[in-house]
């Protein structure tokens, strides 16, 4: 499921908690293991819980971590289309890119320019949030932003250099800059904890108790087991906590909320994820819920054009 932080804050975090390395849940030589391994690594240095001689075997280990980790962001640049191909290829020129960032990178999957790209690393379906990364005027902000990623936590941005002010290119890394739906942004302003139960109770029909228990993990109590309902601020922070704190447990959460149309509680942002992420990326699904984007081509690309930018 994407993480609710950084895959390398992941590690970080699993170390803290006692985990070892070999309790990485990521594919091997996947970006998401080599960061999680990395941030894992960079705690166990800076911990201070170990001898002299470990730490600097720790330290060379965690070197090594590095630099594949940019090994691995280098082999997905030059594997990346250069913006002038993906230009013709969904015949928009890159001066009307800027501020269209979703747009484009809609059009750019969709046009089969990046079909090599995902054969070598992935699948990449649409994804939108907030843009948390560097800008070039040195500060950050709250940038409404599109992209695409794969499961693999791999992000590919054709318009981040609208950001850095570069010259235009595609995009390739982690996921660290990248906040889905605004889900980091808002847990600023929601409870780590469910609320308490505020207004009419809703019947949630189960009567599977391990659907009902499910209820219980994601809000911390047994209110769900013990009385079958939910009230509808309870429903709302459920429904608006990040992907990984419902886990597999997220789309079972959205489909009970449409049963009993509440649907509209759930972001749309991780609703598409979520669905695009299981069952694969459908262009007239996203055409329902996001207008201006360009229709999807009838005929694709004959030759990628790459670039080594």
């Amino acid at each position: 499921m994407r993480p609710f932080i950084s895959h390398a804050d992941q590690g970080v975090e699993a170390y803290l908690s006692g985990k070892t390395e070999a309790d990485n849940p990521y594919r091997e030589g996947s970006v998401a293991h080599i960061e999680w391994l990395k941030g894992h690594l960079f705690q166990k240095v800076d911990s201070g819980d170990l001898n002299e001689d470990d730490q600097d075997c720790a330290r060379v280990y965690h070197d090594d971590i590095v630099h594949e980790a940019r090994r691995t962001a280098s082999r997905l640049q030059l594997d990346l289309p250069s913006a002038s191909a993906v230009a013709e290829a969904i015949d928009m020129p890159v001066e009307r890119w800027r501020g269209n960032c979703f747009a484009v990178s809609v059009a750019a999957l969709e046009s089969g320019i990046l079909d090599e790209f995902q054969e070598k690393h992935g699948t990449l379906f649409p994804a939108y949030g907030i843009y948390d990364g560097p800008l070039s005027s040195g500060r950050r902000g709250m940038n409404r932003h599109g992209w695409l990623e794969s499961v693999d936590g791999i992000v590919v941005d054709p318009t981040r250099w609208v950001f850095v002010n570069e010259y235009p290119h595609l995009w390739a890394g982690p996921l660290d800059d990248y906040d889905l739906a605004g889900m980091r942004l808002r847990s600023v302003y929601r409870t780590e904890t469910a609320p308490k139960p505020e207004g009419q109770q809703i019947a949630l029909g189960i009567n599977d108790p391990r659907v009902l228990r499910a209820f219980d993990r994601a809000l911390g109590d047994g209110d769900v087991s013990r009385t079958g309902m939910i009230t509808p601020n309870r429903l709302h922070w459920l429904l608006n906590s990040p992907l990984e704190k419902l886990g597999a447990d997220a789309a079972m959460f959205i489909k009970t909320a449409d049963r009993l149309q509440r649907g509209v509680l759930v972001p749309i942002d991780t609703r598409l994820w979520l669905e695009f992420s299981q069952n694969g990326y459908d262009p007239a699904r996203i055409r329902e819920n996001h207008s201006g984007l360009p229709e999807a081509p009838s005929a694709r690309p004959a030759v990628t054009t790459f670039s080594p930018f």
